[in-house]
């Protein structure tokens, strides 16, 4: 693999599968073919599956043999199974998980008024009008104000012409186009411009809504107009668009590379809510989906415009809000699904890697004061790179008379692993004998442990050991829990309790898994692997700097 331009794409790779995909799809000309059986309306043959209508409260679509071939052909151009969607009604039934305690919250009548926002980039029709017909099915009439299609450009026909002539016969729809492609970011912006309700929503194009969605968000806004509040994201399966229920215990985090993690909601945050259907304060958010007071919004300085496409404004919204006297929260009692796709079918004009270096650089630049030397240790190529100019970001700061970074850190998201106060050995963990480096690959938690050539650019090669004798990649920890050796290791959120994550390693000598009392080995193949220690030069690894023990390093 190529050296930082392989890190790069990597690192969007993490961005896109942890956190939520903003949806600019690549779709194909027609999506009504006669040999598909599906007319827009999204009435199928239903014989083609049985008699019943397929993905009905929630379930997942088999394809049938015989379209297996068309089927995957489609889900390359979308990836995501665009035949499936197709065949599912764009008002197809969900059933209503909220947990029971919702069923008793009584919220007021004279809730807030939203505008919906959808931004969209060659999308395919049924997922985007299954969304459309999810908001306008599953809101109630007084609080739904209007449902704005941003279009950023898109270049299918079906998007144009027939979707005017489509949704002029819903309520509430309006449709904006832009004259030029302008990405997730200033796409919203422009669709902001044309809301007219107190609060704005925003939603990817490939979502479903679910029922009593809306009022939990707007009563929070209600409540307090400095929140901004996400619904619980369910998951909908790219490949048979089976709903699967959220957990409702997870909370957005991040990492020092600057991605997006779904972590686990502490118990301190679960004790301060008192209630199930309390706010679960988040220290950032996915980004897809979330309403805000549309004053509000224009107070805090709306999104960085000078940020690109998409990618890393869902951290900076969050930094900026939490530092600037605002709060994140998701609510428990309001669901929306969401296709999360594997990989993303579309480009980015200046490559994915530019567009995101530059915006995450803006993130560090601005909101993060010292700590944005965590991010350019793992990402040591962006030192010199341009990011464009900061001035009004930071006079917007000043004006806001925002916290620290340091104060978030300690205030709201206190349990994040901070390297400078923990750590012996940092950099590359090599070993010698074979100039391969443990890697990554982008991947997060429950991944296996990778081994490549070093390439000297850190990213996913960036490794530290702990004084707590862990072995940290990113924001997890090396784990093993197999009784047999010659198996391999995994990365799972580390829990600072030792015993499966507990590594004993002294400088240039093997890492020996206390537990077991084995040693990491290089093996054969692509992920390393646990075997009985034998002082063999597949078992010795060196990282790039050891530390002195008793003394905190400097970021």
């Amino acid at each position: 693999m190529l050296l930082w331009k392989r890190n790069l794409r990597r690192i969007v790779l993490v961005v896109v599968s942890a956190s939520i995909a903003v949806g600019f799809i690549v779709i194909i000309a027609s999506v009504a073919k006669a040999n598909r059986k599906v007319p827009r309306d999204g009435i199928v043959d239903n014989s083609l599956f049985g008699g019943g209508q397929p993905g009905e409260n929630g379930r997942g679509v088999v394809v049938p043999p015989e379209y297996l071939e068309e089927s995957r052909k489609l889900f390359q151009r979308n990836k995501f199974n665009q035949w499936v969607s197709d065949r599912i009604s764009l008002h197809r039934s969900l059933p209503d998980a909220r947990i029971s305690e919702c069923n008793s919250v009584n919220y007021p009548h004279d809730l807030p008024t939203t505008s919906v926002i959808i931004v969209f980039h060659n999308e395919a029709w049924s997922t985007l009008l299954r969304t459309v017909h999810s908001v306008l099915d599953r809101s109630p009439s007084h609080l739904l104000n209007e449902i704005i299609l941003v279009d950023d450009k898109s270049d299918h026909e079906e998007l144009h012409a027939t979707l005017e002539k489509y949704v002029s016969k819903l309520s509430k729809i309006k449709i904006v186009r832009n004259k030029a492609r302008e990405g997730l970011i200033r796409s919203r912006l422009n669709g902001f411009a044309h809301a007219t309700s107190p609060t704005v929503t925003f939603l990817d194009a490939h979502c479903e809504a679910n029922v009593g969605w809306l009022e939990p968000l707007l009563y929070r806004i209600k409540q307090n107009r400095s929140a901004v509040v996400c619904p619980e994201i369910d998951v909908i399966n790219d490949d048979t668009f089976e709903y699967t229920y959220s957990s409702g215990n997870v909370r957005g985090s991040f990492n020092w590379n600057l991605n997006f993690r779904w972590k686990a909601v502490p118990e301190y945050e679960n004790k301060r809510r008192g209630s199930r259907t309390a706010g679960i304060r988040s220290p950032t958010m996915a980004g897809g989906l979330f309403t805000i007071h549309s004053e509000y919004f224009r107070e805090i300085g709306l999104y960085d415009k000078e940020m690109e496409i998409w990618g890393g404004e869902n951290l900076e919204i969050s930094f900026r809000i939490w530092q600037c006297g605002g709060i994140l929260e998701i609510m428990p009692c309001s669901h929306v699904g969401h296709v999360f796709r594997k990989s993303q079918p579309y480009t980015f004009p200046k490559g994915t890697g530019e567009t995101l270096s530059k915006n995450l650089q803006r993130v560090a630049e601005v909101w993060m004061d010292n700590y944005k030397q965590y991010f350019y240790k793992r990402q040591p190529h962006l030192k010199n790179h341009p990011f464009g100019d900061i001035s009004k970001r930071l006079e917007l700061r000043k004006k806001l008379k925002c916290k620290s970074f340091d104060w978030y850190i300690k205030n709201v998201v206190p349990e994040i692993f901070r390297p400078n106060s923990t750590i012996s050995a940092r950099g590359e963990l090599r070993n010698p004998a074979s100039g391969d480096c443990i890697d990554s690959f982008g991947a997060s938690e429950h991944a296996f442990v990778g081994v490549y050539k070093c390439h000297g650019q850190m990213g996913n090669q960036y490794i530290t050991y702990t004084k707590n004798e862990e072995i940290v990649v990113e924001d997890n920890c090396f784990d093993y829990a197999n009784s047999q050796p010659s198996n391999k290791v995994k990365m799972l959120d580390c829990h600072s309790m030792k015993g499966n994550q507990q590594w004993l390693h002294s400088k240039k000598g093997e890492l020996i898994h206390a537990p077991t009392g084995w040693c990491l080995d290089r093996g054969s193949e692509k992920f390393v692997v646990l075997n009985p220690c034998n002082n063999g030069p597949s078992q010795k690894w060196t990282f790039s700097e050891y530390l002195d023990r008793s003394k905190a390093p400097e970021i």
